[in-house]
């Protein structure tokens, strides 16, 4: 593995996943009510079938081309073999998860909660605290669900259509 490809493509990964979804997050806040802890949740109003086809149209693109970027980027680098591959996948996702932690869970939703992300209707919810969004939301979901879930899926996937390539 060449680490310093590896670290920069994360970054680059990284950088265009969070803007992607910080921007997306402040155009059509609704979109991410099904992603917000449990309070926010039930206090939301429903997502419309516009919403959702926003957020669909938006996310299911970026992951492919995140995808198709890191086993595109290894295989160009010459990374090979399965385990180079899926390693290299897994770390870069693993950048993704530490800028969605510190990035859009800690540092993003602080700053524009109030201007612009927060969903109309759950400005009342203790969630949008920064201790319980932690506790209830982020650490579960990046010390647990990223690491464990999607970092090894995105290995798998790298994997695979670097074996392709």
């Amino acid at each position: 593995m060449i680490w310093e490809r590896v670290i920069l493509d994360g970054i680059a990964v990284c950088l265009v996943f969070n803007v992607a979804v910080a921007l997306l997050w402040m155009l059509v806040p609704n979109a991410f009510s099904k992603m917000m802890p449990p309070e926010i949740r039930k206090a939301a109003p429903k997502r419309g079938k516009g919403e959702v086809a926003v957020l669909a149209g938006v996310l299911y693109p970026l992951y492919i081309l995140i995808f198709v970027y890191m086993a595109v980027s290894a295989r160009q680098a010459g990374i090979s073999g399965f385990w180079n591959l899926f390693w290299t996948g897994y770390v870069e996702m693993f950048f993704v998860n530490l800028g969605d932690f510190f990035g859009l869970d800690w540092f993003f939703r602080g700053l524009v909660k109030d201007k612009g992300i927060m969903i109309p209707g759950t400005e009342h919810c203790e969630a949008w605290n920064l201790k319980k969004w932690m506790l209830t939301l982020a650490l579960p979901e990046h010390v647990i669900a990223w690491p464990l879930i999607m970092c090894p899926l995105a290995g798998l996937i790298c994997a695979g259509l670097g074996g392709l390539i």
